[in-house]
């Protein structure tokens, strides 16, 4: 799986944020941040 801010293979579960019912796993809590400021920003990329 791969983390939806920059792209990286997530490797632990350890970052997760769940949105509108649907859980986005992240490889740092950077990204995990940075997704939150606006999710839609970034599940519009997501194929």
């Amino acid at each position: 799986m791969r983390d939806p801010v920059c792209g990286e293979e997530v490797k632990t579960t350890t970052y997760k944020y769940t949105y509108k019912s649907v859980t986005y796993y992240f490889c740092s809590p950077m990204c995990m941040a940075e997704f939150k400021k606006n999710p839609e920003k970034y599940i519009k990329n997501i194929k």
